[in-house]
């Protein structure tokens, strides 16, 4: 049975093969499948045999009470690098799924990654209102005190990756934080005033703070291409990956960004995705290899 050490407040044994809860007074973590139910799924996804799947809880700063999910690699004696993911949709809608973990994020994690997320305040079992750029980048800094008492994360080695409106949260938390060493931003947009959405307007009109007061000043605050000129990390890199067929965030946002990441000196690559619409379903494993490529040239 292959075991490591997990440290949170004290020293922890988990075991593969055993179900496990640990609670202490600041987050929880718990399997997110039952053991048999798990066993049944490694005997079809065989990469699951390299990932533990768990829930949090956490407090977030003001005491929030957040979830979220961790993914760990299994093989002992080594440290991984962290992946950040940050999740698009809003409330409860676009939070991430078993499928989306066990056929996207698990992969990634069975390369040897540690992946963890926040679902955001206002999502299904989380307490607090759902903001875009406002404290929901605080639910997700407060991640990194978890992350700091992962014994196996190696925290020289952060990226983080956003599926569309989870862009807006990586610009975000690179204003925040010089820990983080490469972004991967998947069909996020540029300009959020910029979208052809009408629906998405009364979604901005709910989830942005002061919106209503100006609404241009306080969308400039949180769009993206406003934000390069405010980046702590001026070693950061980014891979921009987007579809040629998307209708939800059109393909010129993230040529956008690519476009002014290079402008400044970054380090950034593009990869358009021919005849793929927003979830790039259709091209997950070529994403995935697409990701761990990039993530292997930047944090190894």
């Amino acid at each position: 049975m292959k075991r490591y050490l997990l440290i949170l407040t004290l020293i922890f044994v988990l075991g593969i093969n055993a179900q496990s809860k640990i609670e202490t007074k600041d987050y929880s973590m718990i399997e997110r499948f039952p053991l048999e139910k798990y066993s049944k799924m490694k005997k079809i996804q065989k990469h699951l045999e390299n990932v533990n799947i768990y829930d949090i809880t956490y407090n977030s700063f003001d005491k929030t009470k957040v979830k979220g999910f961790l993914l760990l690699p299994n093989e002992d004696g080594k440290k991984y690098p962290v992946i950040i993911f940050n999740r698009g949709g809003n409330g409860s809608y676009g939070m991430v799924n078993d499928q989306y973990i066990v056929t996207f994020l698990s992969k990634i994690a069975s390369k040897g990654f540690i992946i963890i997320a926040s679902q955001l305040r206002g999502s299904e079992g989380s307490e607090g209102v759902d903001e875009f750029g406002g404290k929901d980048i605080d639910d997700v800094m407060s991640l990194f005190a978890i992350i700091n008492n992962i014994e196996i994360a190696d925290t020289s080695k952060i990226a983080q990756i956003g599926w569309s409106r989870g862009g807006i949260t990586n610009f975000q938390l690179l204003k925040r934080t010089n820990k983080i060493r490469t972004t991967i931003n998947i069909a996020g947009p540029s300009d959020i005033l910029k979208t052809k959405r009408k629906e998405m307007f009364v979604v901005y009109q709910n989830r942005i703070k002061n919106y209503l007061l100006d609404s241009v000043y306080y969308s400039n605050k949180i769009s993206p291409i406003f934000q390069i000129d405010s980046i702590l990390n001026k070693k950061e890199s980014f891979l921009f990956i987007h579809g040629d067929q998307d209708e939800k965030v059109p393909i010129a946002h993230s040529r956008e960004l690519y476009g002014k990441t290079k402008e400044y000196g970054y380090k950034s690559k593009f990869i358009l995705f021919e005849n793929s619409e927003h979830s790039l379903f259709n091209q997950f494993e070529k994403v995935i290899n697409d990701i761990i490529s990039w993530l292997n040239s930047e944090l190894i």
